[in-house]
């Protein structure tokens, strides 16, 4: 197999696969780098009774992870809710998860205190969690 993506069928059954295709893919870093980033899984809380602040803050929020987004330094993220939003009902939002590129725990720290929902007051900082993270795979959500 030339490719680092696998594609299944639904009945394909689990004993006929080989992991042994190029994994990690070339081009990749490994878990071993040296000054090369490293990613970072953060869970980034909600305060409590902060919707309206969210929300008015949300465009701000957007703007300015635009940067993050176009330099690899934000490859993943999104909102944490009670349950999936349903239409016509309001959202849940308990608050973030966002997976960050960086070279340390420190410029990590530093991008989410700069971001509008830590200084606004939406995030509970000191109920955040930065956690060393190596993704073993990444797909788009397909609908």
């Amino acid at each position: 197999m030339n490719s680092s993506v696998i594609r299944l069928k639904a009945s394909t059954p689990l004993r006929n696969i080989s992991l042994r295709a190029r994994f990690p893919p070339s081009g990749y870093r490994s878990m071993a780098t040296g000054t090369q980033k490293k990613e970072f899984l953060c869970i980034l809380p909600d305060k409590p009774g902060v919707l309206e602040l969210r929300k008015s803050v949300k465009a701000g929020h957007y703007e300015g992870i635009k940067p993050l987004i176009a330099s690899g330094k934000l490859p993943a993220g999104g909102a944490i809710f009670e349950k999936h939003p349903v239409e016509g009902e309001p959202a849940l939002f308990r608050g973030s998860v966002v997976v960050y590129a960086a070279q340390n725990e420190a410029e990590v720290r530093k991008i989410i205190e700069n971001d509008i929902y830590a200084t606004s007051g939406v995030w509970d900082l000191e109920k955040s969690q930065i956690i060393p993270y190596v993704a073993a795979v990444r797909q788009p959500l397909l609908n």
